[in-house]
């Protein structure tokens, strides 16, 4: 008797159900804090904590699970950086201001992932840290792309690292100490202080480019580089 099709059915039943118990730890995070515990989680959808370990290994398998969601809901949110269009201000102004309004309308999740990476449970994943890698990867690439197109031969590793941990820490600061600062400000402070950045790693390779021009495809942009290396034209 072939099996394979009831074990794809139970399989994918584990997969729905796992998907449902997240779905749950994202709402009861979201009602009790980033001190929410498992039986909260397991009385979200009305099981215990017993039955609810019958489909993770562990705590930290759920808060693993947790994390994955997280980091596919920001790196949706994020879509304005991963097909970029307008100016580098618009762009850089679109990326900022979703991540810091995911940041401000999920505190409690994010919380709560800081909160696990920092437990004593070894096995616990630095959730925190794998979403700041996986956002890191992604501009690096986003980066290499444009840097080529300019003919500029620089590493673009550093600069997308540096632009994910000045975001992801000056708003995780202001989230528990807003001071004066509005949202409003703190978005367009790191929007301003990210163009310096990428600015100067384009003059250092002798590129000019205007903030609030049109940014072309990198096709475009290949095909007549040179029309970006007078400073004075831009």
């Amino acid at each position: 008797m072939d099996s394979s099709g009831t074990g794809g059915r139970w399989a994918g039943q584990r997969e729905r159900r796992r998907a449902e118990f997240v779905d749950a730890a994202l709402d009861a995070i979201a009602q009790h804090g980033p001190q929410t515990s498992t039986e909260q989680i397991a009385a979200q959808v009305g099981v215990t904590r017993t039955k609810l370990y019958r489909h993770f290994d562990g705590a930290a398998d759920l808060q693993r699970a947790v994390a994955q969601r997280a980091m596919q809901m920001l790196i949706a949110e994020l879509a304005p950086l991963w097909t970029p269009n307008g100016s580098m201000a618009q762009i850089i102004g679109a990326g900022v201001g979703a991540h810091v309004r995911f940041l401000v309308g999920h505190r409690n999740l994010y919380r709560y992932l800081a909160r696990c990476s920092l437990g004593e449970d070894v096995a616990a994943a630095d959730a925190i840290a794998d979403i700041k890698l996986t956002i890191g990867n992604q501009l690096r690439e986003l980066f290499a792309v444009y840097l080529g197109a300019f003919g500029l031969d620089t590493d673009p590793e550093p600069l997308a690292f540096a632009i994910v941990g000045l975001v992801e820490a000056s708003t995780s600061r202001w989230l528990d100490h807003p001071g004066t600062t509005a949202q409003d400000q703190l978005v367009n402070d790191l929007v301003r202080w990210i163009w310096l950045m990428v600015d100067d790693t384009l003059r250092a390779g002798g590129v000019y480019l205007d903030a609030d021009e049109p940014l072309p495809s990198p096709e475009e942009i290949a095909a007549d580089p040179g029309r970006y290396r007078d400073a004075v034209v831009r």
